[in-house]
Order: structure tokens, then C-alpha cells, then sequence
């Protein structure tokens, strides 16, 4: 495809990295062919798995990239940014017989040269490789926090049919030949499924050129929209999240469609981006590394705007049950997609873990759950990994953070389950907003729209959040995080009233824990509290401290505080009411 590319139009641009340079068809046909020659003089054979450090230098990566296919070898994309440890397992997992990237990497087998040692002296011909669409093109790994990273396996086929026709594996420009160019502006890394899926555009017969950053920056990005008027631009939703708070002091008029991918995004995020990109339609696209080219689109609807849209092209969507049988319209299940003619992708040397995601009929299980509606619409309920099970209830994040972000004073939001000893979870969110964002009160607004059930119980204000290289929020460390304040903030401070310390009292009796370790800003389900607990101290509220308080204020007033002044403020309790029968203690001393 980039020779057909090359052959049509040799001195277009296909990438131009803002502020760094240019690379024309030719110059990377050539370049690539030249690297394809340099590895085979290093002995890479058809096959042979190459590791590609990808800084942000799309113009290196370009080359070497489809370089290691011209040998007919496989590229294993990883990010320069990634650890060293991480880099060196992705080499011993793949097998990798080098590494092309500017600096060496401790741990890995094999030679490591960089694209201009390798290319270099190298003639620009054909490398006389023959590959077909079957073959094996690339592995991309995921980050192995959680384990030993896991290769994702796509074929020639897999990569290149977003971008061609059917049927046609290189397709002549002469019917696109008089086409307009279609400039697509990003800053997403390479070896990424988002970022290397607009890099595939370019090889598309309708022409594109692809304007990237080096490195995300809101103005810079603005910027460059000023100055390139791109027809597109992409983003990830921490990126759109921040060309919000950037604002519109800049000229965007030039662009018809703006882009988003790689995680949810709230409808409140869509909508403003609709007001900041005024000519622009605003597209979401679902899909997974997985289950790519299959994919979902939606022109953003306000009439339906928590849709992730319908199957695109010749992808579809069906929602299934446990056992892996569809599920009737309206219906929540696991999500699974599927491309009609081509073979989905696979894990790299794990058969099992293949059986679990990529089934023999084709459809791939993405690890979410959602339902569709009588049109066919999709609606994204969770990520299965995300979903809180609170006593036996799933509880959705998701719905939790889009409900947060529509409140004024909420920029984003990320909610997560901490560990409860009674429920197993229960749902904490954090924040991210204006000075004037009082967290109780975001807390009671998403009560007010998702009910007690669903809200999250604790809202926790954060001054930023912790990020993998596509923006997405590691929820992991923001656990770590947010467990660490409550525990913190569950024995710190005096009582400032009476009333705070009789509740403490209570609370300590009705959850066997010492009342030291429940200060002011204790919290009542990080305490272990639950709806038996809140029961017994509404109890003893009114038999000790004669106020009439139902048991739903500890719900909606979860810190020690909150409630002692709920109580303050309750009636006088109208009767005497029974003392709650002794129980076996939690086996905490009191």
C-alpha cells in the first residue's frame, strides 16, 4: 500500500510532525525499503519479531515501523517511555531478535541500532520479501502491570482494512486521484491501536496527510489547528478535557469533524466540545485493541447522548449473557463485536487466553458490558474490570462520572470500589474542578440524579490524575491514593462539639471501634458501616440522645461531622424507643 501511495503521489506529505519536519510517500517508501535491506544484512528472516521504541517521533517510527515489514519480520511497537523492566519482558515475550530505538535497553537479547544506522549505505529497491495478507504484522503488548504483558497479534489484513476497499488490497489512486487531501491533526504516541490506526489512514487511496505533536499540549494543539486548518482532529478524552480548559481564543472554524476514541467519554465533555469546535460534527468511536477493525460511531445526538452510536462499516455489535447467548433488545450483558471478512486478532503465544476473548465465530468479547436499544443504538454500562459490587449490586463508574461531570464545578471525575469488610465494595469518586467545588455537595447532586444506591458514597477533591500515556486514568494508583486519605482522615482532628462526641461514641459501640479512631471526618462505610449498623445507631440516636434521625441521613451524611450536625438539626424523637439487642461484636476492641 505504500509503494501504490508512493508511486501516486511521491512528493505529498504523509506525516508532518509540527515543528520538526516533513515526510513525503517517496521519502518514507524508500527509507523503509532501506531499513527492510539493513535488517536482512543483520540476519532478520521473514517472521522475526523487531521491537520498535517509539518515541514521539512519528517520522522515525513511520519508517521503522513499516521497515520491519518490508523484511517481512514483525514490529513489536513499545513506548520509549515505558520502564526499562517493561521493554526488556516485551523483548523475551516476543522472542525479539533486536530492538530499533535511540537508546539501548538493558535486558534485551539481541542487537539494538537505530533507524540511520540501520538504513544506512542500504539500497531504496524492493527487499524482494514476499508477504501475503495472513501473515503476521505486529504485536502490540499491553502494559503488564497486572502480570506478564500480553502480545495482541495482527495480521496484514487486520492492519489495513479500515483503510481499503473490499476486496482490494492496493488499490490504484486513479479514481481518487482528484480528491481533495484530508488533513488529520493528533498528538497520540505511536505504538498505540488509536495512534497506528491514523497512521494507516495515510496509506488509505484517499488522500491524507496526517499533522501530529510530538507531545500533547493544549495550546500548542490549538495552535496548530490555527495554523494547519486540519479537516480532523482526534483526541482522547483527557486531551479534550484540556482544549475545554484552554477555552476559544483561538481560530478552530477551519475543522468539519473532531474525533474521540480510546476511552469513554461523558456526554457533558461531547457537548462541549460541539461549543468549542462550532463547524465541526463531534464523532465517538468504541472499539478495543482486541477487537479492532471492528468498531461502534456516533455523531454526537443530544437527543441521545450517552450513546456510543451503532456498528460501523461492516462491524457488528450483540450483546450476550453468561453462558454467551444473546440477550433480548434492552438487555445488559458482556459486549462482544465483530468485522465481517477478515480474522479477528489473537494473544501471542497464549491459547488460552485467546479462547476467552476471540471465539471460532468471529466475535470478540471487549471486557465490557452494556445493552442496545430497539434501534440498534449502543449504550456503554461499565468496563467489566471497573463495575463495583456493592452487597451483591453492580454499581456502574461510568454512570457515576458522567452524572459528576455534568455538575458546573467538575472538570472530570474517576470513580472507583475501595474494599468494605460487610458490602465487598462500596463506591468512591474523585474529582477534579473549579475553587468553588464544595465535594458534599457534588456528592448530593449525583445522589439527587442516580439516587443513594448508585452515588458515589465519598467524593474526594484531587489536584490532578495519575496517567498512562493515552491519558487514560489509572484508577489502580488512585485507589492506593484515596484509601490512604481515608484511612488517614478516619482518627484525625478533635470533636468540636458534645454532639460529635456522643456520636462517636455510638458509632464506636455500633462497629466495635474504638471511638479514637473516629474523628470529625471519619467516614461511615470506610469505617465498615453498613444499612444493619446504620439501623442500630439511629437506635440508639434517639434513645440516647432523644433526636428522631431515620437511618437514610447516615446515608447521605456518611462523615462523623455531617452527621452530628444532621442530628443537631432532627426533631426531638416522639416516643422512647427500644434499646437495639446485644449482638456479637466484629471482634474489635473497643
Amino acid at each position: 500500500m505504500l509503494a501504490a501511495r508512493a508511486e501516486e503521489r511521491p512528493d505529498a506529505t504523509a506525516i508532518e510532525l509540527v515543528g520538526a519536519g516533513r515526510l513525503s510517500y517517496s521519502a518514507w517508501n524508500e527509507r523503509s525499503r532501506a531499513v527492510g535491506h539493513g535488517l536482512a544484512a543483520r540476519g532478520v528472516q521473514p517472521g522475526d519479531r523487531v521491537v520498535v521504541r517509539a518515541s514521539g517521533d512519528w517520522i522515525a517510527f513511520a519508517i521503522a515501523y513499516v521497515g520491519v515489514q518490508t523484511a517481512g519480520a514483525i514490529a513489536v511497537p513499545v513506548l520509549a517511555s515505558s520502564s526499562d523492566e517493561h521493554i526488556a519482558r516485551v523483548c523475551v515475550e516476543a522472542g525479539a531478535v533486536g530492538v530499533i530505538g535511540d537508546v539501548p535497553v538493558a535486558g534485551c537479547p539481541g542487537w539494538s541500532r537505530t533507524v540511520r544506522q540501520i538504513e544506512a549505505a542500504q539500497p531504496t529497491g524492493s527487499t524482494g520479501v514476499e508477504v501475503s495478507g495472513a501473515d503476521d504484522a505486529e504485536i502490540l503488548f499491553t502494559s503488564g502491570t497486572t502480570g506478564r504483558p500480553k502480545g495482541v497479534v495482527s495480521t496484514h489484513d487486520n492492519l489495513t482494512y479500515a483503510v481499503r476497499p473490499p476486496g482490494d488490497g492496493a488499490p490504484t489512486g486513479e479514481e481518487t486521484a482528484d480528491e481533495p487531501v484530508r488533513r488529520v491533526l493528533h498528538a497520540l504516541p505511536p505504538a498505540t491501536n488509536a495512534g497506528q490506526s491514523l497512521m494507516m489512514q495515510t496509506l488509505s487511496a484517499v488522500p491524507h496527510t496526517m499533522i501530529v505533536l510530538e507531545k500533547f499540549d493544549a495550546d500548542r494543539l490549538l495552535g496548530a489547528v490555527q495554523r494547519f486548518r486540519p479537516d480532523d482532529v482526534v483526541l482522547v478524552p483527557a486531551y479534550a478535557l484540556a482544549l475545554l480548559r484552554v477555552g476559544t481564543r483561538f481560530d478552530l472554524s477551519g475543522v468539519r469533524q473532531v474525533r474521540t476514541t480510546s476511552a469513554p467519554i461523558s456526554a457533558a465533555t461531547l457537548a462541549r466540545l460541539a461549543e468549542l469546535f462550532p463547524t465541526a460534527s463531534v464523532v465517538n468511536m468504541y472499539t478495543s485493541t482486541e477487537s479492532w477493525p471492528a468498531r461502534l460511531r456516533m455523531h454526537f445526538d443530544p437527543g441521545r447522548p450517552f450513546s456510543l452510536g451503532r456498528a460501523h462499516g461492516r462491524s457488528e455489535v450483540r450483546i450476550v449473557d453468561g453462558s454467551g447467548e444473546p440477550v433480548v433488545t434492552g438487555v445488559s450483558g458482556s459486549v462482544q463485536l465483530r468485522t465481517d471478512g477478515v480474522r479477528p486478532r489473537r494473544y501471542w503465544n497464549d491459547p488460552e487466553a485467546s479462547a476467552g476473548v476471540f471465539r471460532s465465530d468471529l466475535w470478540v468479547s471487549t471486557g465490557d458490558v452494556g445493552r442496545l436499544d430497539e434501534a440498534g443504538y449502543f449504550y456503554l454500562e461499565d468496563r467489566s474490570a471497573d463495575t463495583v459490587n456493592v452487597g451483591g449490586r453492580n454499581v456502574s463508574t461510568l454512570a457515576a462520572e458522567g452524572v459528576l461531570e455534568d455538575h458546573p464545578d467538575v472538570e472530570e471525575a474517576a470513580a472507583f470500589g475501595v474494599p468494605h469488610p460487610t458490602l465487598g465494595q462500596y463506591l468512591v469518586a474523585t474529582v477534579i474542578g473549579s475553587d468553588s467545588l464544595d465535594p458534599d455537595q457534588v456528592r448530593s447532586f449525583a445522589a439527587a440524579r442516580l439516587g443513594e444506591a448508585d452515588a458515589p458514597k465519598r467524593v474526594v477533591r484531587v489536584g490532578h490524575f495519575p496517567r498512562n500515556a493515552l491519558g487514560k486514568v489509572v484508577k489502580r494508583e488512585l485507589i492506593e491514593t484515596v484509601s490512604g486519605l481515608i484511612a488517614r482522615d478516619a482518627g484525625h482532628g478533635e470533636a468540636a462539639s458534645d454532639t460529635e462526641r456522643a456520636v462517636a461514641a455510638i458509632w464506636g459501640r455500633a462497629l466495635d471501634v474504638g471511638p479514637a479512631a473516629i474523628g470529625p471526618d471519619a467516614e461511615w462505610l470506610s469505617l465498615g458501616g453498613s444499612s444493619l449498623e446504620a439501623a442500630e445507631v439511629a437506635l440508639l440516636v434517639g434513645d440516647e440522645l432523644g433526636r428522631d434521625v431515620p437511618e437514610r441521613v447516615l446515608h447521605t451524611n456518611p462523615t462523623l461531622r455531617a452527621y452530628a450536625a444532621a442530628v443537631d438539626q432532627a426533631p426531638p424523637a416522639d416516643q422512647v424507643r427500644l434499646r437495639p439487642l446485644g449482638r456479637a461484636t466484629r471482634g474489635v476492641g473497643g
